[in-house]
């Protein structure tokens, strides 16, 4: 009888101790506020999980980020190429537009809205984004895109990715 009172006693204070959890805001657990160190360890934790293949737990700590600081661009970038990667680029081009939204000459959204473009075989699309991105960025110019570019391209003669637009004719 003892014994079963002790365990009775017991299970009362875990049943106690889970509706107080429960009860207790998620701020006091340390849910991450915009600017915080806790929210920048998830921004990690994100590309992380997305270098090790991980991209569904990778889009999650991304979205979350987003969600607890819609500023957080880098996080919106990652978040797009995560679910680019994983198949779903159709998802991921409109966070790159809510980048370029905010900042119109993020040369990383042109060039993973190009990535994504490439993926839905969508070439001459996503040539005019990574043609922005260089133009914006010109260490994004590498081999292989220059090889996408040439193999795809099909605009003026002379006009090559990452080449200085001309200027326009003046007046």
């Amino acid at each position: 009888m003892i014994q079963l009172t002790i365990r009775l006693a017991l299970l009362l204070s875990l049943l106690s101790l889970a509706t107080a959890c429960n009860s207790t805001p998620k701020r006091a657990f340390g849910t991450p506020e915009p600017g915080s160190p806790q929210l920048e360890q998830l921004y990690q934790e994100g590309r992380v999980d997305y270098q090790n293949g991980k991209y569904d737990d990778a889009a999650q700590k991304f979205a979350h980020v987003v969600e607890v600081d819609p500023t957080h661009l880098n996080a919106l970038i990652n978040w797009g190429v995560t679910l680019s990667r994983s198949g779903q680029p159709v998802k991921a081009i409109p966070k790159y537009q809510q980048v370029l939204a905010r900042d119109p000459n993020n040369a990383e959204a042109y060039y993973n809205w190009g990535v994504a473009l490439q993926r839905l075989r969508r070439h001459s699309d996503a040539i005019e984004r990574y043609q922005r991105a260089v133009d914006l960025k010109r260490d994004l110019l590498t081999p292989e895109l220059q090889s996408y570019f040439n193999r795809h391209h099909r605009a003026a003669p002379g006009r090559e990715i990452g080449a200085t637009p001309a200027p326009p004719p003046s007046q």
